[in-house]
């Protein structure tokens, strides 16, 4: 049954006039050639599709295959049509194929499978069946090469995702036009502090991370117009607010039409602090050779180069330059008295030194201005050649010529002391030997002690600098150094003591005491000054077991020096209470005064060392020493132009035996 289709100028005709017959037999022709064509065009497309293409009929039987379709099957069109098609492939039956089919027709619904046991091949065929009245429509793609493809980019997002979540470095997805997170790997959620919930949907500024706006806006800039940042560091914080300083790479990406940022975050946080410590190394390495008056060589002995460092040029009174002296012109500034010794020395050393081996000893330079200095030098055999000479020596030089000076004074000062004990031995008798040894004490203390105690401070002080620093081999020599000088120093100090017995051992008379009333009784002697305003802030504590004598010492001094602190005026706050916790009373004496500058803070508690213009620099030592004594802790905060404050902590209750 042929189905007739109106073409447009047809249907327009007046519906009310009734064709005449030859009118009818003309529209007829028309449709079946009209039909005719579309069928063929129908044909055409249905023949050069790539598809497979067949339809059946209500009992199975093929009613058209296509070329593509009969070419898969191995068989021609022709011989295919008629046939029912589970008897002509019997290997289809029970499969997924009749199922789908069987399905499709019984509920009359469109629908789409993958299969691949369609030819006798390996490939993956998509299959739609779409039921059309009693027939059935059956049309099969090959997509091998779009499911290798998707298997590709899904392996190939697979080794994405793992080398992304793997990567070291912090590594994140954003979009462009406002920075929102997409997606952060581990080592990102870990440099920045967040779990991957608060990462995503937020952005940098959001999160805190980068709170610089601006930075962001102007990063987003560089993207659009550039497609990429390369390298640049960039400071930001953790969520805890830890500073991180980071390299950053940035490359502008396309993801399905639209515009977004990969890029990773390496932390040189570390890298940068051990930049820094490095750096403060050097500079404690050259501010203790100046210090030490130590300067460093290495000499290349082939070549006959050697390399200074700066104090050693400034040692030697000459301009830095990029080389040191070469061993012929170094030889003209040794003295005339020490240069056959020296250069004796160092000419065997080079020539027959082992490899590691080290040579010391002192000797005398002229300097250019005439003036000649002591130095002391170590040189040691660091390399040498495959016949074991010599072929680079490293070395120290330092200059002595001021410890020669304190050994030629302490020498002196030696031989007085031991003049002037003579001298006073002789004139001790028995009714007198108190009397004598306090007097012989007095003029040794006069006339010694305070040289000594200069001496001694400076070395004390060189010592606390070199300890600051990092450890060396110059260090070490400069410690050893100063370590004989203090020797000598130590046995004059100990005939002195002998002498003076002064440092008599604190020994506390523990009471019951009530430190309201002990503060009342201090300011009852203390005078405070008209210009400084009091104020005295003390919860209510227990007695507590302590030596009023010694503590009222600490007290009045910390308190005069932070009235002698507020020259132009000021607040003088003292605050009391009981810490709960470790059951000790805290005392705090602060000041509104100058400050104590950072570079002397560290002294503070030093014998001999006092920042005010007059006084010996003893107060806040016999502080450290009574408060030590009684058990207790002292510490101190100052910033200048802006105060002081001491902290003491002392035992509530020492369970000691209490003085009646």
């Amino acid at each position: 049954m042929r189905q007739t289709i109106l073409t447009p100028k047809q249907q327009k005709a007046n519906p009310d006039k009734h064709p005449t017959e030859k009118e009818q037999t003309t529209q007829h022709k028309n449709t079946e050639q009209e039909n005719t064509e579309t069928n063929q065009k129908l044909q055409l497309i249905l023949e050069s599709i790539q598809d497979g293409l067949i339809i059946l009929d209500h009992n199975w039987q093929l009613k058209y295959v296509n070329k593509c379709a009969a070419k898969g099957f191995c068989a021609e069109a022709e011989k295919l049509v008629g046939k029912n098609l589970w008897k002509l492939f019997p290997k289809y039956s029970g499969t997924l194929f009749e199922k789908t089919l069987h399905q499709a027709k019984e509920n009359k619904q469109t629908t789409h499978f993958e299969w691949d046991k369609l030819y006798n091949t390996p490939n993956t065929w998509e299959i739609s069946v779409f039921p059309a009245s009693n027939d059935l429509v059956i049309i099969w793609r090959d997509i091998s090469k779009r499911k290798k493809l998707e298997k590709t980019l899904q392996l190939n997002m697979e080794r994405f995702s793992k080398a992304f979540n793997c990567c070291q470095a912090a590594l994140f997805i954003s979009q462009l036009k406002d920075g929102l997170f997409l997606d952060a790997n581990e080592a990102f959620l870990l440099t920045f502090g967040f779990s991957r919930e608060e990462v995503i949907g937020n952005t940098a500024f959001t999160l805190n991370i980068y709170p610089d706006l601006s930075k962001r806006k102007e990063f987003a800039h560089i993207l659009q117009t550039q497609g990429a940042i390369r390298n640049l560091e960039v400071y930001m914080q953790t969520k805890t607010g830890r500073p991180l300083t980071l390299i950053a790479s940035v490359d502008h990406i396309m993801l399905n039409g639209q515009d977004f940022t990969l890029g990773t975050f390496t932390d040189i946080t570390e890298r940068k602090k051990d930049e820094e410590i490095h750096r403060e190394n050097e500079e404690r390495l050259k501010q203790a050779q100046h210090l030490a008056h130590m300067g460093n060589w290495t000499m290349h002995v082939a070549e006959n180069r050697v390399f200074w460092s700066e104090e050693l040029f400034d040692m030697f009174k000459l301009k830095p330059d990029k080389y040191g002296l070469e061993y012929e012109i170094y030889k003209t500034y040794i003295h005339p008295e020490d240069f056959e010794r020296v250069t004796k020395i160092t000419d065997n050393f080079i020539a027959k030194g082992k490899h590691e081996e080290t040579t010391v000893f002192d000797y005398r330079v002229v300097l250019s201005d005439g003036s000649v200095r002591d130095l002391h030098t170590e040189r040691t055999i660091v390399d040498v050649d495959s016949k074991g000479k010599p072929t680079k020596i490293m070395g120290i030089e330092q200059d002595i010529s001021e410890r020669r000076k304190i050994e030629q004074q302490l020498e002196r000062h030696h031989k007085q002391l031991e003049q002037l004990v003579e001298e006073r031995t002789k004139q001790l008798a028995d009714s007198q030997r108190l009397a004598t040894i306090g007097q012989t004490a007095g003029m040794v203390g006069h006339d010694i002690r305070n040289p000594l105690q200069s001496i001694m401070s400076s070395l004390y002080l060189i010592k606390e600098e070199l300890d600051l620093m990092t450890d060396s081999k110059e260090k070490n020599n400069a410690l050893q150094e100063l370590i004989v000088i203090g020797e000598q120093i130590n046995y004059i100090d100990k005939i002195i003591a002998d002498l003076q017995d002064y440092a008599r051992p604190i020994q506390p008379e523990y009471t019951e005491v009530d430190i309201p009333e002990l503060i009342d009784s201090i300011f009852q002697t203390v005078n405070i000054p008209i210009r400084i305003m009091l104020r005295v802030n003390i919860n209510k504590i227990p007695q507590m077991q302590t030596d009023p004598t010694l503590m009222r010492r600490v007290l009045t001094n910390l308190i005069n020096n932070a009235i002698q602190a507020m020259t132009e005026g000021g607040t003088l706050t003292i605050n009391i209470h009981q810490d709960k916790k470790t059951n000790k009373v805290i005392i705090e004496i602060e000041d509104t005064g100058k400050g104590i500058p950072k570079e002397v803070q560290e002294k503070l508690f030093t014998p001999l060392f006092t920042t005010k213009s007059k006084g010996q620099g003893f107060g806040l030592a016999v502080v450290k020493r009574i408060t030590d004594a009684l058990e207790g802790e002292i510490n101190f905060t100052s910033q200048e132009t802006k105060g002081t404050k001491f902290t003491l902590k002392f035992h509530q209750n020492h369970n000691r035996p209490l003085k009646s």
